[in-house]
């Protein structure tokens, strides 16, 4: 059984919404983050909460930050509200 795709939007501080689609949450994430961003540098995503356990761990509203790896630590942006919604 394959993983389902998944809408994502991403609710920047500045009132902007980003979208996209994919079946990997995090990378599907950095991507449309990244994009929006470009040409800057890459930015990886981080969660702010715990996730859920299970197969509808992303599913929901929930905080992310996203930033780059300097060393032994983070550098990041503001947080980022990110809803997660998948076929019923």
């Amino acid at each position: 059984m394959s993983r389902q795709i998944l809408e994502i939007r991403l609710h920047l501080p500045d009132g902007q919404v980003l979208a996209g689609r994919g079946r990997n949450v995090p990378a599907t994430m950095e991507h449309i983050y990244n994009q929006a961003l470009n040409p800057q540098p890459r930015r990886h995503v981080r969660f702010t909460e715990p996730l859920k356990a299970g197969p509808d761990r992303y599913r929901g509203t929930y905080h992310v930050q996203f930033g780059y790896h300097t060393g032994h630590s983070d550098i990041l942006d503001g947080v980022v509200r990110a809803e997660v919604i998948g076929p019923e």
